[in-house]
């Protein structure tokens, strides 16, 4: 799947020129935790969140400084007094590709600790992606592996062992009684263990799983 696959079309905007106020009802209305600024040509120029809000004036002075001082930074002093969009958005602006897999953009929202991530065509914004976005996505997706009888869920158990943890095929067994999974063998610790338990409930078709595998250290 991949990033066109479930952004948002209808992105709502602001202008780098509208106030803080008026960012903030736009964000109340329209339920969201960010906007896209964008300059009259309709470039991506930075996005406003309700993280850049948290440091306002309007919440007091200990919000307003951004710091245990008496004298804020200019910085901290612009994005905590200004009433323009564009002195307290936050930018450059982090953006992804439409055709970027979904993996690729959930690890760049993690590593970037961001909640909303513009996706982009030849430059242009086309969509936005958030997180709700993604766990959405979650919620509605299928088995990886769907199987059918003993020996189909067998086999595609010991694949997904073999491809997706790289245990060896010689070290461990799987076998199947009344649809109930039992994973025989040895692993080298328990957290290899507790993935080849979870690897082997992602199969569509597999009952219990038993997990049998011994933990032999190197």
């Amino acid at each position: 799947m991949l990033a066109k696959d479930i952004m948002s079309k209808k992105v709502i905007s602001v202008s780098p020129e509208y106030s803080i106020s008026h960012a903030a009802r736009m964000m109340l209305e329209n339920r969201i935790s960010g906007l896209p600024v964008c300059d009259n040509s309709g470039k991506l120029v930075g996005i406003l969140s309700e993280g850049d809000l948290l440091r306002r004036a309007e919440l007091g002075s200990a919000a307003g400084r951004g710091q245990v001082s008496d004298r804020p930074e200019p910085e901290a002093f612009i994005k905590g007094h200004s009433w323009r969009v564009g002195d307290v958005m936050t930018r450059p602006v982090v953006t992804v590709d439409e055709d970027v897999p979904l993996g690729r953009v959930a690890a760049i929202m993690a590593a970037n600790e961001i909640k909303r991530i513009p996706a982009v065509r030849a430059g242009a914004m086309v969509g936005i992606i958030s997180r709700s976005d993604i766990l959405r996505m979650i919620t509605e997706a299928a088995p990886d592996v769907v199987a059918v009888g003993d020996e189909a869920v067998r086999r595609a158990v010991l694949a997904r062992l073999c491809s997706d943890l790289g245990l060896d095929r010689g070290s461990i067994d799987v076998t199947i009684e009344n649809g109930n999974v039992s994973l025989w063998g040895q692993v080298e610790s328990e957290a290899i263990r507790e993935a080849a338990r979870v690897a082997a409930e992602t199969i569509s078709g597999a009952g219990g799983v038993r997990n049998r595998l011994r933990i032999v250290a190197n």
